[in-house]
């Protein structure tokens, strides 16, 4: 569980202001899934790290299979297989681990996973990225391996193109919203914070879509986390509206934060949610103030 240090979000508006928003990073809460009646048919099986492996190698396969699942990816630990699936339906995700000094008292975990086909052809797919207290990858520190396991999971799902929610259309020709990928964050800030804005547009009533028209808007976003000093780092996120035709920015909503050092270098968890959750407001604000969507399509979308 990660203690905020001054837990105070300030949120600004190019076009206007708005009141005090919630704070940011919360505790995480924990998932658990069960695992103990895998299926044969399962078409992702994830094996035992390879390279620097963690302490506990099964765990880590185990928790990526969790976390796949949640993100929409049938996946189950291949050590966990009960019986052989047919070699047509299974795909075996693979990992290699290595660990280098990091800055401080960190080191810098990198999970290279790659893709193995049923006829056994294997290929890149992407690189898990994660800091990590210093000798702690190695040892038996179970909450490492499952924060390593997070960003992994999150990581494939981008590399498999799967990580973002479906999208129902809005009806009518007037403006959407559509989120792009998120720029500047670490661990599994990318994918978590474009999905937990995505559902926070939608619960503020926001028409989404997937792929822009020229009336649409177009919602950009930039994570900076600055340096650790004094066990914090200084978290500036900043939104960006613009139009799609011409990309004229309409406003900026910017959040800041002191967080303790390094936590966000791992999984986000609830504070990607946090964080969405009070910018979907500032995003609502601008999209007011400006009169770029009439109110009629704003209520139609609640």
């Amino acid at each position: 569980m990660r203690a905020l240090l001054a837990p105070l979000m300030v949120l600004l508006l190019v076009v206007t202001a708005c009141g005090p928003l919630p704070r940011p990073f919360q505790p995480e809460s924990k998932l658990a899934i069960d695992l103990r009646a895998p299926s044969t048919r399962a078409p992702m099986r994830v094996e035992i790290p390879t390279g620097q492996v963690p302490g506990d190698p099964k765990r880590f396969a185990l928790k990526v299979s969790e976390r796949l699942l949640t993100l929409g990816i049938p996946a189950e630990p291949q050590w966990f297989s009960m019986a052989a699936a047919p070699a047509l339906e299974t795909h075996r995700l693979r990992s290699v681990a290595s660990v280098a000094a990091g800055q401080g008292a960190t080191e810098k975990v990198e999970v290279a996973w790659s893709l193995v086909s049923p006829a056994g052809n294997e290929k890149s797919l992407a690189v898990a990225q994660i800091v990590l207290p210093r000798d702690v990858w190695e040892s038996e520190n179970t909450k490492a391996v499952d924060d390593a396991a997070f960003v992994s999971a999150a990581t494939i799902a981008r590399a498999l193109e799967t990580s973002l929610p479906t999208f129902d259309l809005a009806e009518g020709d007037g403006p959407r919203l559509v989120v792009l990928p998120v720029e500047g964050a670490t661990g599994d800030g990318s994918e978590s914070l474009e999905y937990a804005i995505t559902r926070a547009l939608q619960q503020q009533g926001l028409p989404v879509a997937a792929i822009p028209q020229e009336q649409d808007l177009l919602l950009w976003c930039l994570v900076d986390i600055g340096p650790a000093q004094g066990g914090a780092q200084l978290v500036t996120i900043r939104w960006r509206l613009e139009l799609a035709d011409d990309f004229t920015e309409i406003g900026t909503v910017t959040q800041e934060n002191l967080v303790p050092a390094y936590s966000l270098a791992g999984p986000w968890r609830d504070s990607a949610d946090q964080i969405a959750q009070a910018a979907a407001e500032g995003i609502l604000a601008l999209v007011q103030q400006a009169g770029i969507m009439p109110t009629e399509q704003l209520r139609r979308e609640q």
